[in-house]
């Protein structure tokens, strides 16, 4: 039986590559080591960015235009990404050598880093695995192989959802729009951080009537890829050495570098995982999909109320007063357990090169001392 032939390499336009160059300017600007230092543990180098959408109708024209032309995008995209020297070296130290062959191929990466996660929830080395579980019963080999089965990969997220329009007239599938985002499902969704951000702070606002307008505080990752690492870094130099482990040509310009070393302090524990006490409503999120009943409008609109709900609660555990969750205001008085930094106005965000972005509010320590497990 032959093998299925291997995906050629994808060629960005230069138009591509414009816009992908442009993302990381933007990113530079507002991403900046002091304002990932601001970012919690919970959610490192996440911060706010309030935007004005308007809700689209999932079965509407305007909805199914913008995932066609994301369908046709995408795989330019990623190879974009796999080009530009930043990214390019960005996407060794967060997807791997694996990952970037992929991109260049249009691909979003899989999983790819000689590890599993073990029956009892460890993350192993897939040699020390193999050689485990060579010694058990064929029949417990068997139940192993099947916890293994859906695949961990990355994909793109919007980090202003598909369905939720900019009244700036932004165009929903630009890069800038756009980030390489770990959605891990093996573990219990530990490692899953798109749909933390989807279930814990985008759903809880946007789930309102199509044609609905509101202002929303929309979650963005300043790196084109996250989490950018699963390890790591004390200093820039820890960084060089690992990125030319990776690939000696390979060349990372050294803000970024710095950027790292904020992101690892700011996690505190790498990898990142997402808060065990968030992981349910991530599920509950997921039934929307997952659950085979829910392909039924009625039953998909009573799950998606229910993600909603569950949702909520963690909500205002990330987002300030006046943020619309389910549809109302937080109190003025209001105070989020973790605070995220708020980016300047969209306008400034997206600007023109070289503008400076305005300062945002100082992070502070939770008044009550606690902190999720992770």
């Amino acid at each position: 039986m032959s093998k299925t032939p291997r995906r050629r390499s994808v060629r960005p336009s230069p138009a591509m590559q414009g816009r992908v160059a442009a993302m990381v300017e933007m990113l530079e600007r507002v991403g900046t080591v002091e304002r990932i230092l601001e970012t919690p543990p919970e959610a490192p180098g996440i911060a706010l960015e309030r935007v004005r959408v308007k809700t689209l109708d999932r079965e509407g024209k305007a909805y199914r235009r913008i995932v066609r032309e994301y369908n046709r995008i995408r795989p330019e995209f990623l190879a974009a990404l796999a080009k530009n020297p930043t990214t390019r070296a960005l996407a060794l130290l967060s997807v791997g050598k694996e990952g970037v062959e992929m991109m260049e191929r249009g691909q979003v990466p899989k999983r790819k880093w000689g590890e599993a996660v073990d029956r009892d929830g460890v993350l192993r080395d897939r040699t020390t695995l193999f050689q485990v579980r060579a010694i058990l019963p064929r029949s417990v080999r068997r139940v192993a192989a099947a916890l293994e089965k859906p695949a961990d990969r990355w994909n793109c997220h919007h980090v202003v959802q598909k369905s939720a329009l900019p009244l700036d007239g932004g165009n929903p599938n630009d890069p800038s729009n756009l980030v390489v985002i770990s959605t891990f499902t093996s573990g219990n969704n530990r490692e899953n951080a798109h749909h933390f951000l989807h279930a814990a702070i985008l759903h809880p606002q946007l789930h309102l009537p199509p044609g609905s307008v509101t202002d929303a505080y929309i979650p963005r990752p300043l790196f084109p890829f996250y989490p950018p690492t699963r390890k790591a870094f004390a200093s820039v130099e820890e960084v060089r050495q690992e990125l030319k482990r990776l690939d000696p040509k390979a060349e990372l310009p050294p803000s970024w570098q710095r950027r790292l070393v904020a992101f690892s302090r700011a996690a505190g524990k790498l990898p990142y995982e997402v808060p065990e006490e968030c992981r349910s409503a991530v599920r509950t999120y997921q039934n929307i999909y997952y659950q085979p009943e829910n392909r039924r409008p009625e039953q998909e609109q009573r799950a998606r109320t229910e993600a909603a709900a569950e949702g909520a609660v963690l909500a205002r555990w990330f987002l300030p007063a006046g943020a619309r969750v389910e549809g109302k205001a937080l109190p003025f008085d209001h105070a989020p357990r973790f605070r995220l930094p708020i980016l300047p106005a969209r306008g400034n965000v997206l600007g023109k090169p070289g503008s400076t972005p305005a300062s945002t509010g100082r992070s502070y320590q939770n008044p009550d001392g606690r902190s999720l497990q992770r």
